[in-house]
């Protein structure tokens, strides 16, 4: 039978999982294979008390779930007990845009960005110029096929994903050399690795590389207060771009919204623009 641990390996990508279900069943008290709804929902209810975020509520119940699953499919337990549970606690989801980075901090963080590996240098540039520039997600970077990069006509084509719609983007002046010398490097590396890939970005082995594993790529060796958020990067180009008063309808087609409604999202009004600046230049001490 195979354990709980290779169980979450084998089939979920998502990390905590395995000490998210180990408070569970440690509150539980070693009756975890046999508990009911009600017990699922009194550890809920314990959590609410200790004040967690909505979000971490489901992550809990996520958790709790796939434990459940394990039970069934390796034949411990003939039921589910909270599969068809779902919590209304709301999460909320509003933009914390003075939180951002601002357009000086994008651009020092992409001209003083460091690799300890020189090896991989140029592809991180690449990947950081990706984030700043064209504000794209990971997984739109690590979909870039070598086909959808126009050196001549100094744009990329980005594919329909499941929340963004197909998008031809400008490229940077300097992105066309540092782009043209990172194809050089990746094809003298395809020949060494004898690898064959369609895809722009590659591991350091020459095969595609895993979106999940971009943050913590660019973030290797970093101390934690360093640590770059590619999304968090992608949400501050957003607010920069709309608060140098771009048109909102031509900051949704750059970013891909289907709504401008997410876009209209990162928008800052006046008296946020003041607090901000209120709370960056005269800090309450």
């Amino acid at each position: 039978m195979i354990a709980l641990d290779d169980y979450i390996k084998e089939n979920y990508r998502t990390t905590g999982l395995k000490s998210t279900i180990k408070r569970y069943t440690n509150y539980q008290n070693g009756k975890a294979k046999t508990a009911k709804l009600k017990d699922i929902l009194d550890y809920i209810n314990y959590l609410r008390k200790q004040n967690v975020s909505p979000k971490t509520l489901r992550n809990n119940l996520f958790a709790i779930k796939i434990y459940y699953r394990y039970l069934q499919e390796t034949e411990q337990r003939k039921d589910h007990p909270c599969q068809k549970l779902y919590l209304k606690d709301q999460i909320n989801r509003a933009i914390a845009v003075e939180k951002l980075y601002t357009k000086n901090q994008l651009e020092t963080l992409l001209t003083n960005y460091k690799t300890k590996n020189q090896s991989i240098q140029l592809r991180d540039e690449v990947i950081i110029s990706l984030l700043i520039h064209q504000a794209l997600l990971v997984k739109e970077i690590t979909s870039l096929k070598v086909a959808e990069v126009n050196l001549e006509k100094g744009e990329i084509f980005i594919e329909k994903g499941g929340k963004t719609n197909a998008r031809t983007l400008p490229l940077q002046a300097n992105q066309i050399l540092l782009f043209y010398n990172y194809l050089e490097a990746r094809k003298t590396l395809l020949e060494h690795t004898k690898k064959q890939t369609e895809y722009f970005i590659t591991s350091k082995y020459g095969t595609a590389l895993n979106p999940h594993g971009i943050s913590r790529l660019i973030n290797d060796k970093k101390p934690k207060e360093e640590h770059i958020q590619p999304l968090k990067i992608r949400q501050s180009v957003i607010a920069n771009l709309l608060k140098s008063n771009n048109d909102l309808r031509i900051v949704q087609v750059f970013i891909g919204h289907r709504r401008s409604s997410s876009t209209e999202e990162y928008k800052q009004t006046e008296l946020e623009a003041l607090q901000q600046a209120v709370n960056q230049y005269h800090p309450i001490k």
